[in-house]
């Protein structure tokens, strides 16, 4: 049965397991102020980093023989869940082989944390603390239900990523005046499908973050530390130490915690989304059966042959196609149903030829493919996509296969004239798009909005080459690797540019462009002279 790609991987992926190191497990817990009554929640064990040096501090604090304070701690105060049987089993050695074993009645259960709730007599926790998977796999059953519960935050997204699922489940069960202590990725601190759970933090109450200050063995993923004291909604979050106001986050178009006092200006007038619209593009799905690179003097190999013929509806290949291999009870009889008649759906078959093809771009059969470059303001083709009858063969393909290749991302804007860059770079590498590319998922893209003119198009392709076009996005917008189309949308207009520093910019891009196309090499002046362009006014605003 086909699953996303996240169900495929080893267990440890699956299970966004990075073991926490003991030494900064002992510092985390060594800095509060642990009281005899406190319930305290660990919500994903693992090996026992943080459990360890919780009971030592709990027991320290208690009365009596070590043995009952031990007992008491274990049946009163410590809660904690552990997915993963190996881990509970060392977790649970450890502390037998340090206190005894563990009292009837303890609060360690080995499971998902998800599938456990409190019941409504219990006050709630007084502490979280610990480190949730990253990037793991929900549990298929009630991966839908957890997205309703926590995937959204006042019509803002949680990404649906483990950690952030954790955290918003782990401030639904403070109490009130309640601490979560946790290390998660840095990631949520500026990606737009954060923004519900940005907002949701500083809306429950006191929010700050700090670098770790250790390294992780088996991840090189930046990670924080992220602090919650559970209250009134506050106006700000403290960002390794710098405030940075709800006012100032609400400027950036995504409750970013990446601005910071000398961005500001930037963001008092428009964005570029007001001239532009972001787009992702097509994902294939087996790009090797239909995309072919170009050769320098512009011929192409076609190893294949394609053929369309009708496949029968069964049950089972509905499943298969099926998100997590489920059907609605309608969607499973409409399947039956269409078995039972015998009806079909057409479908590719992709036949390899004795010999490849070799073939001439341009050809009546194929269009060019906007795959991924690092170029910047102007890359030559590299790639073509067979679109014979308007891409019948690839949409076919796609819309026979799992449910996840059913969408054609882009199409309105297959063929335009635009703007696109690098979906994953540390620096926004964008080139101009010439009419006639059928757009990949790899490479998003940006085209004019209707009405505005086309000089618009040069003068932005001109800013985005700028450092300063990097710095605002990679530090307020999207902090990570990824450029995403919405990113893009979010970063301001040169508005603080002059008139005629804006109209000279689109005149040295098109003529620029020219000389690129031209076969001229100009990848030293477009940073140089595009960056003497703008800085001198924005340098002055950020003064």
């Amino acid at each position: 049965m086909i699953r996303s790609a996240k169900r495929g991987r080893p267990v440890k992926r699956q299970r966004g397991q990075f073991m926490t190191p003991t030494a900064l497990a002992e510092r985390l817990v060594g800095e509060l102020v642990l009281e005899p009554g406190m319930r305290v929640l660990e919500p994903s064990f693992g090996k026992g980093s943080f459990l360890l040096p919780l009971i030592e501090r709990l027991v320290a604090v208690r009365r009596g023989s070590a043995r009952a304070r031990f007992e008491r701690v274990m049946t009163e105060c410590l809660y904690g869940f552990e997915l993963d049987r190996d881990f509970y089993a060392e977790a649970v050695a450890a502390i037998e082989a340090r206190w005894g074993p563990l009292p009837e009645g303890h609060n360690l259960r080995r499971g998902d944390y998800f599938r456990s709730f409190p019941d409504e007599s219990f006050p709630g926790y007084d502490l979280v603390i610990g480190n949730p998977p990253f990037g793991g796999t929900f549990d298929a059953e009630i991966e839908d239900s957890l997205d309703r519960r926590y995937g959204n935050y006042r019509d803002h997204k949680l990404k649906k990523e483990t950690y952030s699922f954790f955290v918003a489940k782990a401030i639904e069960e403070l109490a009130p005046g309640g601490r979560l202590r946790l290390i998660c990725s840095d990631t949520f601190l500026t990606i737009k499908t954060m923004r519900g759970l940005r907002e949701l933090l500083v809306d429950s109450g006191l929010v700050s973050v700090e670098e770790v200050g250790a390294a992780f063995d088996d991840t090189k993923q930046p990670m924080v530390v992220l602090d919650l004291i559970c209250g009134p909604a506050g106006d700000a979050a403290w960002v390794r130490g710098e405030r940075v106001s709800r006012a100032a986050m609400e400027r950036t178009g995504n409750f970013s915690w990446g601005i910071r006092a000398e961005h500001l200006g930037y963001f008092e007038g428009p964005t570029l989304g007001e001239f532009v619209v972001a787009s992702g593009g097509m994902t294939i799905g087996r790009n090797e059966w239909f995309v072919r690179e170009l050769e320098p003097d512009g011929t192409f190999l076609e190893p294949y042959d394609f053929k369309r013929f009708e496949r029968p509806v069964t049950l089972a290949g509905e499943l298969e196609r099926a998100r997590l291999g489920r059907l609605s009870p309608r969607l499973r009889e409409k399947a039956v149903d269409a078995e039972r008649r015998g009806e079909t759906r057409r479908a590719v078959r992709v036949a390899e030829r004795p010999s490849p093809r070799r073939l001439r771009f341009p050809h009546p059969d194929y269009r060019l493919y906007n795959k991924a470059s690092s170029g910047r303001l102007y890359a030559n083709p590299t790639h073509v996509v067979y679109w014979k009858d308007e891409g019948e063969a690839v949409l076919t393909f796609k819309r026979d296969g799992p449910w996840y290749l059913h969408g054609v991302g882009g199409k309105p804007f297959f063929e335009r004239e635009g703007i696109t860059w690098q979906l994953v770079a540390p620096r926004i590498n964008a080139r101009y798009l010439p009419p006639g590319f059928i757009l990949d998922s790899g490479a998003p893209c940006a085209f004019l909005r209707e009405g505005v003119p086309r000089r618009e198009l040069f003068l932005i392709l001109g800013w985005l080459q700028t450092d300063l076009a990097t710095d605002l996005l990679k530090t307020v917008i999207n902090h990570t690797r990824n450029i995403q189309g919405k990113d893009i949308e979010r970063l301001p207009y040169p508005h603080w540019a002059s008139e005629s520093q804006r109209a000279e910019a689109a005149v040295l891009v098109e003529r620029l462009l020219t000389e690129a196309m031209n076969g001229r090499g100009i990848e030293e002046e477009v940073g140089r002279r595009l960056n003497e362009l703008f800085l001198p006014a924005t340098a002055a605003r950020a003064a």
